[in-house]
Order: C-alpha cells, then sequence, then structure tokens
C-alpha cells in the first residue's frame, strides 16, 4: 500500500493510501472539538441533517437519485469521544473510476458531493431548514426513546454517568431527549457552524488509484480557519472507594458492568492484558466465568483509550450477580499474582497481531489504524508495532494487572415483581 500524508493548511491534515487491490473509492472526514457536553444534542442532530439533503439537492429523494447516478454511491455519518475530545465523521464511498462505464471521474463528483451537503447545506437565513430538522429531531427523539429496549447498550450509558462522573464521557453522546426537544433550527446551524470554522480536521481518501485533484480540492474547502487544541489522552481519576449503583427494570437478563482504572500505563499492554482478562475467546473471562462455572451469558472486558479505564461487561441471571462479580475479580487477582499459563499470553500477542497484519484488509480498516496513530501521536510501522508488542513480558502484564483499581459497579436487576 502507497501513503502520502499532507498539511493542506493550519488544523486539516490530508492522506491518501493507495491499494490496487480494492474495488471502492472511499473519503473520511473527522472533524474534531473539545468535548462540550452542552453541544452534544445540537452536533449530533447537525450531523443527521447534513446528509440527507443540501441546497443542491434540498430533498431525501433529490439526494437518493444523486446517490444513483453516482452507480449508487453512498454517505454516512457518526459521533463518538476519544478522551475529552469530541468528534463527527462523515464518510463516502463509490465504486471506483476504473469501473464507470463512461468513464466518469467517480471519486470527484462524490467527494464534490460530501462537501456540497457541509459546506452548502440546505439551510437559510442561518437557519437549517425546518422540514429537514423536524425530520431529524424527531428520529432522534425515537433513538433516545428506544434506547432503553437495548438493554446493554442502556445499560453501558448509565454505567459511563458513574464511572465519569463529572467528566465530558459522562453524558450521553446524542444528549437528553429534553436537550433536543429544546433545539431550534437557528441553534443546531450556529452548533454546525462553529464545527466547521474551529475543528481540527482530518480526511483520508483510500482507493485503487491516485487523485492528484483531492487535496486541492479540500485545502480551498477547509482553509482560513482557527482551530482548537485537542486532548485525546485524559485518564479518569479514580474513586478513593468504589461506587455502586443497583437500578431495577422489568428485564429478564441482568447487567452487570464494573469499571477498574490505572493512572499510568503504555497502552499496549493495557490491550494485551484486557485482552487475556476478557477480550478475547481464550480470556480468562471468556473460558472460566462463562464457560467453566457457566455463571453468565456473555462476559468480556473492553480499554477504553484515552480514559485508562477497562470496563467488564456481563449479561448474568439475578441469582449469579454476586457470584459473577466475585468470579470476575478472582480472575483479575489471578493476572496480579501471575497464576496463569504462558500460552495465554502468546495467544493474546497472537491475537493482536493478527489484528494488525489484517488492519490493511479493508479500506475502514486502514483508516481506523491510521486514525489510531494520529491520536497516540505514534506513526510505527507494522512491522515496528508488532515487535513492541511480542517484547512485552509476563511481568508487564502483572504489574499492569496490579495497578488496576476498581472505580465503579453498575448493576441493572429484576424489578421486585418481575
Amino acid at each position: 500500500m502507497k501513503k502520502l500524508a499532507e498539511q493542506l493548511c493550519p488544523g486539516v491534515q490530508f492522506m491518501s493510501m493507495i491499494e490496487p487491490k480494492f474495488k471502492t473509492s472511499n473519503l473520511f472526514i473527522i472533524m474534531m472539538l473539545p468535548a462540550e457536553p452542552e453541544k452534544y444534542a445540537a452536533l449530533s442532530l447537525a450531523k443527521n441533517i447534513l446528509l440527507n439533503s443540501c441546497a443542491k439537492y434540498p430533498s431525501v429523494s433529490a439526494m437518493s437519485e444523486k446517490m444513483q447516478d453516482l452507480y449508487g454511491a453512498s454517505v454516512s455519518s457518526s459521533v463518538g469521544i476519544i478522551g475529552n475530545t469530541w468528534q463527527v465523521d462523515f464518510s463516502a464511498s463509490v465504486i471506483s473510476d476504473r469501473y464507470a462505464l463512461e468513464g466518469e471521474k467517480l471519486c470527484l463528483e462524490t467527494a464534490d458531493l460530501l462537501l456540497e451537503c457541509l459546506l452548502h447545506p440546505n439551510a437559510e437565513n442561518h437557519a437549517f431548514n425546518q422540514t429537514a430538522f423536524c425530520t431529524e429531531q424527531q428520529e432522534m427523539l425515537d433513538n433516545i426513546e428506544s434506547e432503553i429496549n437495548n438493554k446493554r447498550s442502556y445499560a453501558m450509558k448509565r454505567a459511563k454517568e458513574i464511572i465519569f462522573q463529572g467528566e465530558v464521557n459522562a453524558y450521553p453522546i446524542y444528549g437528553s431527549r429534553e436537550e433536543v426537544l429544546a433545539l431550534t433550527p437557528e441553534q443546531v446551524y450556529a452548533a454546525y457552524q462553529e464545527l466547521l470554522q474551529k475543528a481540527q480536521i482530518l480526511i483520508y481518501y483510500v482507493g485503487t488509484e491516485a487523485v492528484p485533484e483531492l487535496p486541492e480540492m479540500f485545502r480551498k474547502a477547509f482553509s482560513g480557519r482557527t482551530v482548537q487544541d485537542l486532548a485525546f489522552y485524559a485518564p479518569s481519576p479514580c474513586k478513593s472507594e468504589s461506587a455502586m449503583i443497583k437500578e431495577k427494570l422489568d428485564v429478564r437478563q441482568c447487567q452487570l458492568i464494573m469499571a477498574f482504572k490505572i493512572s499510568e500505563t503504555e497502552q499496549e499492554v493495557l490491550r494485551l492484558c484486557s485482552l487475556m482478562f476478557g477480550g478475547a475467546p481464550f480470556s480468562l473471562l471468556f473460558s472460566n466465568v462463562r464457560e467453566k462455572m457457566s455463571l453468565c451469558y456473555y462476559c468480556s472486558s473492553m480499554v477504553l483509550y484515552g480514559k485508562n479505564t477497562m470496563l467488564v461487561s456481563s449479561g448474568v441471571s439475578p441469582e449469579n450477580i454476586e457470584k459473577t462479580r466475585l468470579a470476575i475479580l478472582d480472575q483479575l487477582e489471578l493476572l496480579k499474582t501471575g497464576q496463569f499459563d504462558e500460552k495465554l499470553l502468546t495467544d493474546a500477542k497472537r491475537y493482536l497481531i493478527n489484528a494488525l497484519r489484517l488492519s490493511g484488509d479493508t479500506p475502514s480498516s486502514c483508516i481506523t489504524e491510521e486514525f489510531e496513530c494520529f491520536i497516540r501521536k505514534d506513526h510505527a510501522g507494522l512491522e515496528e508495532r508488532i515487535a513492541i508488542c511480542e517484547k512485552i513480558t509476563k511481568e508487564d502484564i502483572i504489574r499492569t494487572a496490579c495497578a488496576l483499581k476498581q472505580d465503579s459497579i453498575y448493576i441493572l436487576e429484576q424489578e421486585d415483581n418481575a
């Protein structure tokens, strides 16, 4: 794969990744701002409005027709938080130009459409179109209302409110129902204009061949802005005493979420430690708590990058909540005391290395890998990263496990009459 990165203008970076084996041209624009919870709802609603219509194609049907003209091109958007940084992603995908029946420049046309949506939205008089606004506002409200139907994601959202109390990560990324209801087309438009003027921007292109016009196109689109500093690494302080919160709902499968925090650690060691603990099919939690002890429906761990936090989530029967909690702590103790087979560490390394080697197999994985390098400020090559992983020792895992402190426990359990 051939990669070329360049700084287009202050706060705007562009990277192209050329890989002949791919059959599509893919564009990914990431806009990032310091996370401010009071703006989550407006920014999230704005990203929903932007890709469904624009000034040139002012309705969903007009946009859909244009997509069909581009051989079924697609656009999408998403939001997220890394550390103390809020981000919105806009992406577009279209078949490679070499497959165009009449020699159309599909990548450039798709890039132009994406920029039309971002720079010339369906708005007038400093407000989003009322019809587009109301449609997306109602859909967002419906999504918020339906969150409680997915108990696993609902429990994780509620757990984060406790785990990151007082931090920007404690707030729902889409805002609350009340915040969304209170928004106006003018407020949402103003929030988006602030994003457009102040965000740091990363632009990725992954395709079969270079498109030399793209950098200049994006340079013209995003030059002349004032950008803000970002904090991707913002470790969450551990509570002096572990907090436990229980919530009762009409559920059959209870949810148990435990958070462990660490003040300082090497990210690759923490990632490997989590894989051994509960992040892989051969992990301690999966092999012992779920399989051998049969205490839960699922039990896994994950690391939240930038927060130095490891989350363990489990679906359990009411009678097994406490047994599962204690079993999870017992498995962590095995890591802390080194009571694990060397094969567990070897398997985790192989699992991680295989994931690294597969990172160039799809356009999305290419982009994910480069973005992770950006936020880590680490542009080590593949082989160098693999070498770092291979050097991690059993003592490194023990040291990291011993430094993990229990921060919070959230339990979603059955109502008394359930």
